[in-house]
């Protein structure tokens, strides 16, 4: 075997120990086997802020429930009154008249009541779904943020590991006088550069994780947190931001059927006794009396409510068609990204492949003294960012897919 050969196979061996190293001492994610994506989907869905929404709701149709279910359209009133003549003649006249006011429902008025509690129960179910959707988006994002950020690291400990070993090679050729003292200097402040975007890359996974901790409460990750890409091919009526909308529009529908009874009259039922005597020389006479109220024309007082539940409504109705229009064209830029990087990764793994096999040339030029420090250092770097980039668009893809899932409405 040539002398050349050996020095190729002697580096080939040294980069994967490098990479061993790399694996054992830079995995700064502690993983779970029995912790999952849903499990941490439920933990931030707890932790919403708009989850303090839901009594509100739960509020809402408890009291419609209870006004429909009431026998009465209003509150019962009662009236008491009481007439003498003591100021006047006083010669005994008083009269004493009690009554009991109760107003009734209007024909198809305690339907659309209850018709509104249990449009309101479907919107909480679709409210519930709505965060779940949201809390999947946040854990996608803190999964991926720190699995790039991890990557990142790795790739820096990398860079900084091979720029330390280059190091000691040119510490002892200058010391054989083989280079100029002047490379040693060079060698060492790459070092130091390298050292550096390790340190950054520290830095911004432990930025990543500890937001991941803030917001799941869990200081590990899933072992699997790689996603399969969806069968759905386009945003459906299934999607829970969409299936919000519809129900919070069907909600407002039956308010607007309950809106033609705001301002009306309600027909009124009364009861009452009243007592009665000329003087005091009279017997009180007893007498039973029943009654009924009702509006003549109240059309023109309830079309204010009527017109404001309309306008309530369609805006509503518009907010739905622009959000089904914003998740498909999100949908749409989702799908051709991945495409995209799918296409690069092919040139990327080429380009790495090549980029590889030239830095083990000028590493061996190097050592035959063909070529300065500088241009080797060149070469490593173009390797190093050859390789980051492939990894970089490997993770990216699988990201991708977790995006176009979301875009789709698949919760975890």
């Amino acid at each position: 075997m040539s002398f050349h050969s050996r020095i190729a196979i002697f580096y080939i061996t040294i980069g994967i120990g490098i990479v061993n190293t790399v694996a054992a001492e830079t995995t700064a994610i502690e993983r779970s086997h029995s912790l999952t994506l849903s499990t941490l989907v439920q933990k931030v869905y707890q932790r919403h802020p708009a989850l303090h929404t839901e009594p509100a709701y739960e509020q809402q149709i408890k009291a419609s429930k209870e006004l429909a279910n009431s026998m009465l359209a209003g509150v019962a009133s009662v009236s008491l009154n009481h007439y003498n003549d003591a100021i006047g003649s006083s010669d005994g006249m008083q009269e004493w008249e009690g009554n009991i006011n109760m107003p009734l429902w209007l024909p198809g008025q305690k339907q659309q009541q209850f018709a509104l509690s249990q449009k309101i129960s479907s919107e909480l179910g679709a409210y519930q779904q709505h965060l779940k959707l949201d809390a999947s988006k946040k854990v996608r994002e803190l999964i991926w943020s720190t699995v790039l950020a991890e990557s990142e690291l790795k790739q820096a400990y990398q860079t900084w590991q091979t720029a330390q070993k280059l190091e000691k090679d040119v510490v002892s050729r200058v010391e054989a006088g083989d280079l100029a003292s002047t490379e040693k200097l060079l060698a060492n402040t790459h070092v130091l550069d390298m050292h550096n975007s390790y340190l950054m890359a520290q830095g911004k996974l432990q930025h990543a994780l500890d937001r991941y901790q803030t917001l799941t409460g869990e200081n590990v990750v899933p072992e699997s947190y790689e996603e399969s890409l969806s069968n759905k091919k386009t945003v459906g009526q299934e999607h829970p931001s969409l299936a919000l909308l519809d129900e919070r529009i069907a909600t407002l529908r039956a308010k607007q059927g309950l809106a033609h009874y705001d301002g009306a009259v309600n027909p009124t039922f009364s009861i009452g006794m009243r007592s009665d005597r000329g003087d005091d020389y009279e017997s009180f006479n007893h007498s039973i009396g029943v009654g009924i109220s009702f509006a003549l024309d109240d059309d023109v007082y309830r079309q204010p409510t009527i017109a404001t539940a309309a306008l309530e409504l369609a805006d509503a109705e518009v907010a739905r068609q622009q959000l089904e229009l914003e998740l498909t064209a999100h949908l749409i830029a989702q799908r051709r990204d991945l495409e995209l990087r799918q296409q690069q990764l092919d040139l990327a793994i080429n380009h790495d492949n090549a980029t590889q096999q030239y830095v083990l040339l000028k590493q061996r030029a190097f050592d035959l003294g063909e070529i300065d420090l500088v241009s080797l250092l060149r070469s490593q770097t173009l390797a190093h960012e050859s390789r980051n980039r492939k990894q970089l668009l490997e993770i990216g893809i699988k990201q991708t897919i977790a995006m176009i899932n979301q875009a789709l409405g698949v919760i975890l």
